[in-house]
């Protein structure tokens, strides 16, 4: 009797995400390596989250203490939706605290990034094992490539797959714990992501996100060497009817050869997301980032020059450790003052084992007003922003099937959400020229389908 004989078992497995896109990327490749599970005795069945399920598999997020929070109470929501399941926990705050989260009541896995993606070697011995299973080694990758499983599912409610071409990082700045969870900077084969992409395209992809947890170090391990710019262009000339998008970058790394493509090729979606942090130089030599304050100003700048419209998002840290009253004034002039569409602010959170949780904190509610204060700049610039595109023709993309109201979601290439009417789907592009408001978003009636025209006519009133 060979595996396909055997008498199966069959298991509801339910993931669920917390954090970032490479996160939900590997949540994705989890899901695809289920069907191993099959030669193993197993017959598994992904079932949602919120349902009942035979195992509950968070993937988590460590950085910060809330995302530390948020993933014991999804926990012991998840024992509380089935008594019976096993629950399981993976990802970067596995990798980074195993002991603490075995020890939580009614978790029943533990599995670190190097073992997030085996979950057809370790699932079967979860269901039969009697106590708590830990297995954490060396972060994933520490001898290799990231990996990817090229069946990965294109999920239905998304219209962007996300494509992992780097993980890991090399800088190791003071307030974080990423490189721990993750590892060290390592490069995909370029032909393995164009692979990839090819297949999501096959599948009907009409947009794919370029990720990594330092995107711009991509190709630096890789031999012969290689550059993000180049991987970029290559892709961009083979796949001229798909759109591409770029994960988050580094303000010293928007170099005129990366600019270059952006001026020049229509597929390239024109958003940007800068890892920025600081307004302050004393502050950004305490948290060992790479650049300089004049650097953020100086890629804003070369950025909007070489694509006008371009959305541009930005992280900022407020209420770093010894952060005085005029560096924060520094980094609230800066943002304040550029041409940003986004601001995702983060109130520092201190992080057990790096430099920066041995620095002296800032009195909490010194941290909140700040973070308050930098989000309200926020709100602002993203109106600015928004309100700029209104009498404009956008590229966009549906999101979602029809909300409630009657309107559907889309989002334009400059990562704008515009309320549109109509019967299309998820996925389908359109042309719309914003007209106003409705609550805090912007509409439009005016709606065209023409895909030659959403190269044409970007931007174009």
């Amino acid at each position: 009797m060979d595996g396909r004989d055997r008498p199966q078992r069959r298991v509801r497995v339910a993931f669920h995400t917390l954090g970032c896109r490479l996160n939900r990327y590997d949540t994705e490749t989890m899901m695809a390596g289920l069907g191993d599970g099959a030669a193993r005795g197993l017959a598994c069945e992904i079932v949602d989250w919120d349902g009942p399920a035979d195992v509950y598999v968070l993937n988590s997020c460590t950085v910060t203490a809330r995302a530390d929070r948020k993933a014991r109470q999804t926990l012991r929501e998840a024992r509380r939706r089935n008594p019976a399941a096993k629950v399981v926990v993976t990802g970067c705050y596995a990798q980074a605290q195993p002991a603490a989260l075995s020890a939580l009541a009614g978790v029943d896995g533990v599995f670190g990034t190097g073992e997030r993606d085996a979950i057809a070697d370790w699932l079967p011995r979860l269901l039969a094992a009697d106590g708590p299973l830990v297995e954490v080694g060396a972060p994933e990758g520490s001898a290799g490539p990231p990996r990817a499983a090229h069946a990965r599912p294109l999920v239905a409610e998304r219209t962007r797959a996300q494509v992992k071409i780097q993980d890991g990082c090399d800088l190791r700045c003071a307030y974080c714990l990423v490189w721990r969870a993750r590892g060290r900077s390592r490069s995909r084969a370029p032909d393995a992501i164009a692979r990839e992409i090819a297949a999501l395209r096959e599948r009907g992809a009409p947009e794919v996100v370029l990720s990594g947890v330092h995107l711009g170090a991509f190709g630096r391990d890789l031999a012969p060497r290689t550059c993000l710019t180049d991987l970029l262009a290559s892709f961009l000339e083979r796949f001229p009817d798909l759109k591409v998008r770029l994960g988050s970058l580094h303000p010293d790394e928007l170099g005129a050869p990366l600019l270059d493509l952006f001026a020049d090729r229509p597929n390239l979606q024109p958003y940007l997301h800068l890892s920025l942090q600081s307004g302050a130089d004393a502050v950004l030599r305490r948290m060992r980032r790479p650049y300089a304050a004049a650097a953020v100003v100086g890629a804003i700048g070369a950025a909007v020059a070489a694509r006008p419209g371009i959305g541009l998002g930005a992280d900022v840290i407020a209420g770093f450790p010894g952060e005085t009253d005029a560096e924060f004034q520094a980094t609230l002039d800066l943002v304040a003052a550029a041409p940003l569409a986004y601001l995702h602010v983060f109130p520092f959170s201190s992080r057990p084992g790096t430099p920066a949780a041995a620095m002296t904190p800032l009195p909490a509610a010194v941290v909140r007003e700040r973070a308050a204060r930098l989000t309200e700049v926020g709100r602002d610039l993203q109106r600015r922003f928004e309100d700029e595109l209104v009498g404009t023709w956008q590229e966009a993309i549906v999101e979602s099937p029809r909300r409630a109201d009657g309107w559907l979601p889309a989002t334009t290439g400059n990562f704008a959400t515009v309320l549109v009417p109509g019967d299309r789907e998820p996925g389908d592009r359109i042309l719309v020229r914003p007209e106003g408001r409705r609550g805090d978003l912007l509409y439009a009636t005016a709606v065209r389908s023409d895909a030659a025209a959403a190269v044409a006519g970007r931007g174009v009133r």
